[in-house]
């Protein structure tokens, strides 16, 4: 009997202690693959030979640089764990770097090749972590170390002590012909410190062998100079090194976002590329500079549907021919890429059996994959019960752990082992199991199907609110919890006719409680927190992207993307500025020869009157030498015939607003002549609301269930854009 009672005491405290912790299932999915949920609530197994799989696939590119470029899709209802699988790649333990790539965006204007050099640089330059180290990090690394052995193996005895600056009597020994065996010592040494990959990192090695920085990067500058070839590869790779050794010894980034966005265009090219061959040219570079240092590159496109914005537009079929056409010319024109395709079987067995014969053939070409065969696609089923206990288990690790009887609960606690068999069995993805899990939580831990704490933040949507169940007895031992939000499964439509058993120690008839429908109040206010919830972490992520020196430069096209995206829903919603409101946007518009600078959005604003003006809006991120090109390109977008613009408005650092020399000379004569340009401010985190829009819009869209439009965002968007539409709205005299 003394047992009996305390274990029902411990019980009774574990379950004080959740309702004060709150519901760990609120967080059901995983917003992008960079969302920190995924790590939190890790479990190996899950999908464990799936991973290694599309780890072995990756691993084809990192043995062999000469792979053709491949497609594997990865395929799975929606909420069947593909973001969490592809986070696990990406910042998961592996056999080796690799540089993943995942789009926040697809700018469908644009030709294919050249968005994927853009997604590869803005990965490259921002501050996103893979692994806990920023890609230009580890991969400067490794081009530093190379490089600076084969420079320093390369010098003859006096070259060598040359590298070594003495003291004033040292060089009267030196004039002796003595002392030369030191430096030769320490040439060695610190050769043999490069040799070592992942050993000492190249600037401790450099400074414990005396090797000046400065030095060492001029070193590594000549060692390419002379065995560089004079062709235009040769001269992009002697660009791309530098500006890689800089980053690493130095810490100065700027060099290399400057040639990656302006620098490979203005180079001495005997006949003068097209904007197609420059970007081909740069991309089949990169693409060898990576694979040189058996670092693979991985371009995963994750929650497609959203990405194609199919679930929300009627051209949706025209879009997925043009990614998929895309990916294909791709796979022509550049080798090594390893393309992962995640999306969901309804979308990829409705669009890919109707696109053209030639793109079938590649999208369903098969993989050979060392240890497990040939690969065609993988599909992600439903996890068996003993892994989705694992799931349940590592949620609720956190919060039992805090208790000092946590040994003598069950790691599952509330939860029974019949409960949650009986959800794995009957739920079709384990987003559905989740979701029941925080329903039935909610019910044991707290008496109600809604947690008595109303939602946390970033915890879900008004479509996600679940039905609430209150004023239960205390005598109640078993219940029937209905979710009456549309597009979700019913719990009291689970096949087992057994209910869900809660801890009582009575045992009266059972009750069935009546539902209660959630107001549109409280549905109105759990959607606006979720909304903001997500918002608030797509500009934490977007800022963090995007405040290392040279990342604004580098997401130059993801930033016009985010533009372009966010002026379209404002135009989609109704959104107005003013008297002011958008009547047509081209979210994407390419002019011109320069990959990075030949790009605007056009928007057409009318006002109260009727009248309509043309507006193209750029980003005028140019620095150094790239400023005054970069201004000159956006203002040639004057000269077209038919003329597409009326305005034109460039968004430019607040912190480098002043032009001076060329770049004035341009605009004055450019406002001399009658053009109506205007350069307008931006900070850090207003650029940081472009940068990370689409990818909100991509995580409300994908919380939302099967068949829900997204909600009306116009009293959202003028709220938190107001700023940014202000700045980019039309002359307001028309």
């Amino acid at each position: 009997m003394t047992t009996l009672l305390t274990e029902q005491s411990i019980k009774e405290r574990a379950l004080e202690h959740l309702r004060r912790t709150g519901n760990p299932f609120r967080n059901y999915f995983a917003r992008n693959p960079d969302d920190e949920i995924c790590s939190r609530y890790h479990v190996p197994e899950l999908y464990a030979r799936e991973r290694e799989q599309l780890l072995a696939v990756v691993d084809l590119f990192r043995n062999d640089p000469t792979t053709h470029s491949e497609v594997v899709p990865i395929l799975g209802n929606k909420g069947s764990g593909k973001t969490h699988l592809l986070h696990s790649i990406k910042h998961g333990p592996s056999q080796g770097r690799q540089l993943l790539v995942t789009p926040g965006t697809f700018q469908k204007g644009a030709d294919f090749l050249e968005y994927v050099l853009f997604q590869i640089i803005d990965t490259l330059l921002s501050g996103g972590k893979q692994g806990g180290v920023r890609p230009i990090e580890f991969i400067g690394e490794e081009v530093s170390r190379r490089l600076l052995r084969q420079a320093l193996s390369a010098l003859d005895a006096q070259k060598r002590l040359d590298l070594f600056p003495a003291p004033v009597f040292a060089r009267w020994v030196r004039k002796l012909g003595l002392g030369s065996t030191q430096a030769e010592e320490r040439t060695q040494w610190l050769v043999e410190m490069l040799a070592r990959s992942g050993g000492m990192p190249v600037r401790r090695a450099c400074v414990e062998a005396g090797l000046d920085l400065e030095r060492a990067v001029e070193l590594i500058a000549e060692h390419v100079e002379k065995t560089e070839v004079r062709n235009t590869a040769g001269q992009l790779r002697r660009r791309i090194y530098h500006g890689f050794a800089r980053s690493s010894l130095l810490g100065d980034e700027s060099e290399l976002a400057q040639f990656l966005t302006y620098g490979f265009a203005e180079l001495e090219y005997q006949v003068r590329p097209s904007r197609q061959d420059l970007v081909l040219a740069l991309t089949k570079v990169l693409m060898e500079v990576f694979l040189s240092l058996k670092l693979p590159v991985v371009v995963a496109f994750d929650q497609l549907e959203d990405l194609l914005l199919v679930r929300r537009n009627d051209d949706g079929r025209r879009t997925s021919e043009a990614f998929f056409a895309g990916i294909v010319q791709v796979m022509h024109q550049v080798d090594g890429i390893c393309f992962l395709i995640f999306a969901e079987r309804g979308l990829w067995n409705r669009f890919v059996p109707s696109l053209d014969g030639y793109i079938q053939d590649r999208l369903n070409n098969p993989v050979h994959v060392p240890g497990f065969g040939t690969i065609k696609a993988l599909k992600l089923e439903p996890p068996p019960p003993h892994l989705v206990w694992q799931v349940v288990a590592a949620r609720m690790k956190p919060t039992l752990s805090q208790l000092p009887e946590a040994a003598q609960l069950s790691a599952i606690f509330p939860f029974t082992d019949d409960q949650v068999t009986r959800i794995a069995r009957t739920e079709p993805t384990l987003r559905d199991m989740l979701q029941q899990f925080r329903h039935l939580f909610d019910y044991l831990v707290y008496g109600t199907t809604v947690a008595e704490n109303a939602y946390e933040a970033g915890g879900e949507t008004a479509a996600d609110a679940p039905q609430v169940v209150t004023n239960i007895p205390p005598e109640v031992k078993s219940v029937t919890v209905v979710d009456t939000t549309p597009g979700k499964r019913l719990l009291g439509e689970l096949p087992d006719p057994k209910q869900w058993e809660i801890p009582s120690q009575t045992e009266p008839q059972a009750v069935q409680a009546p539902p209660q429908p959630v107001s549109p109040e409280s549905s109105s206010a759990a959607s606006a927190e979720g909304h903001e919830a997500l918002w608030q972490q797509a500009l934490a992520e977007a800022r963090a992207n995007l405040e290392p020196a040279g990342a604004l430069t580098g997401a130059t096209r993801e930033l016009q993307a985010g533009l372009g995206a966010l002026l379209q829903l404002c135009h989609e919603h109704g959104v107005r500025v003013g008297p002011h409101r958008l009547q047509h946007v081209v979210a994407d518009f390419s002019f011109g020869n320069h990959p990075t600078y030949g790009v605007l959005t056009l928007a057409h604003w009318t006002n109260a009157q009727g009248g309509t003006n043309r507006v193209g809006i750029g980003l005028f991120l140019g620095r150094g030498p790239g400023k005054p090109k970069d201004l000159q390109i956006k203002l040639s977008a004057f000269d077209g015939e038919p003329p597409v613009l009326e305005e034109l408005i460039l968004l430019r650092p607040a912190d480098d607003l002043q032009l001076t020399g060329k770049s004035k000379t341009l605009l004055d004569q450019a406002l001399d002549a009658g053009r109506a340009v205007r350069i307008e401010p931006l900070s850090l985190d207003e650029f940081a609301i472009l940068y990370g829009f689409p990818r909100w819009l991509a995580s409300v869209t994908e919380s939302l269930p099967e068949g829900v439009p997204l909600p009306n965002f116009a009293d959202f968007l003028q709220e938190r854009c107001a700023a940014i539409l202000e700045l980019v709205c039309g002359d307001r005299k028309t």
